[in-house]
């Protein structure tokens, strides 16, 4: 089987998407796959590195990272078209989706698609108006998502919010898999009371983390509010915040604002080191209501976290309050579950147990069976339907005033 996974997103950025792409890609070929992956290059020069095809892109100053492109004619698409997959998993809605279309319709091969990212969460970067944001991302999506043959929802939040918006494709649940192997690094004690010396934790502090993506729709101002007045009554708890993003200096910010002593940033850390965070940690702790899976969940239940969470249906089977954690739905509910948790060490103990099982069912190679199973059913399921070729209209050159009017428009509503 020959699968060509395109992405907009690729290494150098730290998210759910990459670490499913580069989680996929390694089973994969462990199973035999003949895999490829089409991504946008971080220049406006095409490339190709092994089995990763990178094309010219420019920058969108929509959101921090971000990159589109429109080299619909590049000669790597070409290669790709030469080399004939037999079925395409998109990873992103945009660019490399417009090239995968382009590309299923030339060799006549099905498209498979992981929704990754709630939208919703994110119209506040781009749109004045909130309502109006939502109800134009459901018509989008509907819209950049008809031509896929079939759509992997990570959970069932994702599954209901896609059929919210009406979209007709068959959906299946596969979760997103994570490599829990290199969570096994041994880190002795030493090492950790030297990792919180660095960061100036002291040494008998009980540590709350947060780990990922520092971005406005993660909601840590939440976290950060509740755990300043649970200092207030309790001094041995530190709060840790590990990861870069576009957030992070406003966060830091009004953090020095606070005069709070025991709220740590470390910034971005190198993928390598992860393990470290987790394993000095006592408990996760998160109040995101944008994730589609949280990957950040597993890793850390993984590390033997207990997880202290705003509720979210993301987390159904993954946090089971009162066995591997607790929900909590206000600053009173943060403060009882972390108390809980601190006073009594053989709970922690037993939650951080359940926990570790529990994550288990997260593994990568279970994940990249699920997706090879689904691709050999779409694949005997698949006739090609040639596409109806549509009238050429010719439009008139726009007047002035039009443009006008077109501006006024995007004024009023675009930020």
């Amino acid at each position: 089987m020959k699968v060509l996974i395109t992405t907009d997103l690729y290494k150098s950025q730290i998210n759910g998407v990459v670490t499913s792409v580069l989680n996929l890609y390694t089973e994969l070929k462990e199973l035999g796959v003949d895999v490829r992956i089409l991504t946008l290059s971080k220049t406006m020069k095409s490339y190709n590195e092994g089995d990763v095809y990178f094309i010219s892109s420019f920058p969108v100053n929509i959101y921090p990272d971000i990159r589109a492109s429109i080299a619909v004619k590049d000669r790597y698409l070409k290669e790709l078209i030469n080399w004939a997959p037999d079925i395409i998993h998109t990873q992103c809605e945009f660019s490399t989706l417009i090239f995968a279309k382009i590309i299923a319709k030339k060799v006549k091969c099905p498209i498979v698609h992981t929704y990754h990212t709630m939208y919703e969460s994110c119209v506040g970067y781009i749109f004045k108006n909130e309502r109006m944001g939502k109800k134009l991302i459901s018509k989008v999506m509907k819209q950049l998502l008809k031509k896929c043959d079939h759509i992997i929802a990570p959970t069932k939040k994702v599954k209901k919010n896609l059929e919210r918006y009406k979209i007709k494709n068959d959906i299946s649940i596969i979760p997103t898999g994570i490599d829990l192997f290199r969570f096994e690094t041994d880190f002795s004690k030493e090492e950790i009371l030297e990792l919180k010396s660095d960061i100036n934790i002291p040494e008998d502090d009980f540590v709350i983390l947060f780990l990922g993506r520092i971005a406005k729709e993660k909601n840590i101002d939440e976290l950060i509010r509740y755990y300043n007045n649970l200092s207030s009554k309790r001094s041995n708890i530190s709060f840790l915040i590990v990861g870069g993003g576009p957030y992070l200096e406003i966060l830091s910010n009004k953090v020095n604002t606070l005069k709070n002593k025991k709220i740590f940033f470390t910034g971005m850390v190198d993928p390598s080191e992860v393990y470290k965070y987790y394993k000095l940690a006592d408990v996760f702790v998160c109040a995101s209501k944008s994730e589609t899976q949280g990957l950040t969940f597993v890793e850390a239940a993984a590390n033997s976290l207990p997880l202290v969470c705003e509720y979210d249906s993301c987390l159904d089977g993954l946090l089971i309050n009162g066995k591997d954690g607790y929900f909590f739905n206000n600053g009173q509910d943060f403060e009882k579950s972390i108390l809980k948790l601190a006073d009594d060490e053989n709970l922690r103990r037993e939650f951080a147990l359940n926990a570790k099982e529990i994550s288990k069912k997260y593994s990568k190679e279970y994940f990249a069976k699920s997706v090879y199973d689904l691709y050999e059913e779409v694949i005997s399921n698949y006739r090609y339907i040639p596409t109806v070729k549509r009238r050429v209209y010719k439009v008139k050159k726009a007047t002035k005033r039009q443009f006008r009017k077109l501006k006024g428009i995007v004024n009023r509503y675009i930020k």
